[in-house]
């Protein structure tokens, strides 16, 4: 690492204030061909502390969402360099990354506004799912597990 890691130095004060909450992240690792129809594959659910808070101003507006502060929010969460987490990356055939919430709610990453993933963070734009997402293709899925998502 080069420089200060300004991120680092700033958590304790953040989460004096307002503390991390323990999410589950599932990440999405590509894609499975099922006669002829792509879908999304992800890997097994990992628990990430993340700082989930409302977007500002600036933020819908890049998110051209004006007025929706309910349904998107941003976190500050922790990230891998080996596979940061994104939103939808077609290049790469990767669905969007999934957040699962204390309370038991979905939230799709749709954007990373800031990629620190070298230093171990991101900053994600996230927008609430009303149903969980289909993992049933991906390696790691058992049904008798978790079938009833």
């Amino acid at each position: 690492m080069m420089g200060v890691n300004l991120h680092h130095v700033a958590r304790g004060i953040i989460t004096a204030l307002h503390p991390d909450e323990e999410c589950e992240l599932y990440q999405a690792e590509g894609q499975k061909n099922i006669k002829g129809v792509a879908k999304a594959k992800y890997r097994p659910p990992q628990t990430v502390m993340a700082s989930v808070q409302p977007l500002d101003s600036q933020a819908l507006n890049h998110l051209e969402r004006m007025g929706d502060t309910k349904a998107s929010l941003q976190a500050f969460l922790y990230s891998d360099l080996d596979l940061p987490v994104a939103g939808v990356h077609r290049a790469k055939l990767r669905a969007g990354d999934f957040l699962k919430r204390y309370d038991g709610s979905w939230w799709l990453i749709t954007t990373v506004m800031e990629d620190w993933s070298w230093d171990g963070w991101a900053n994600v734009g996230i927008t609430q799912q009303l149903t969980p997402p289909d993992f049933s293709k991906s390696d790691w899925w058992d049904e008798d597990v978790y079938g009833g998502q």
